[in-house]
């Protein structure tokens, strides 16, 4: 024999099941890049570190829609610093691809196969 229980507790953890999979179903519409380049232009100098970018991404992926992806340079490493004349000094810094802000998704710069337009629908 067979019993269904139907009282609230189930209901609710059988619809956030259901949440959980249209969202992995759900395509992004375009996309945004939240370069390393702009967040250094902006950012104050004592703030230009790889854990204080990828926080920031985070907290600007949360002004778009859940259907814009939200993407930030992969940074591996801070190589130094430049100046320019009448510019805020910036950092060189190596890149390795794209990451989804989200979902923590990598992305190469090269292939068609790993690209994030592949991800646009």
């Amino acid at each position: 024999m067979i019993l269904f229980d139907f009282s609230y507790q189930n209901h609710e953890s059988m619809s956030s099941s259901a949440a959980v999979a249209t969202a992995t179903l759900k395509k992004y519409r375009t996309h945004h890049i939240r370069s390393w380049h702009e967040y250094q232009r902006t950012a104050p100098s004592h703030l230009h570190s790889i854990e204080h970018y990828n926080a920031d991404c985070e907290e600007h992926a949360k002004l778009y829609d859940a259907r814009v992806m939200v993407l930030r340079d992969h940074v591996t490493k801070i190589t130094g610093w430049y100046w320019t004349t009448g510019c805020p000094a910036q950092n060189c810094a190596d890149t390795d691809g794209y990451v989804d802000v989200r979902t923590g998704k990598k992305y190469s710069l090269h292939g068609e196969t790993d690209s994030f337009f592949n991800e646009i629908k």
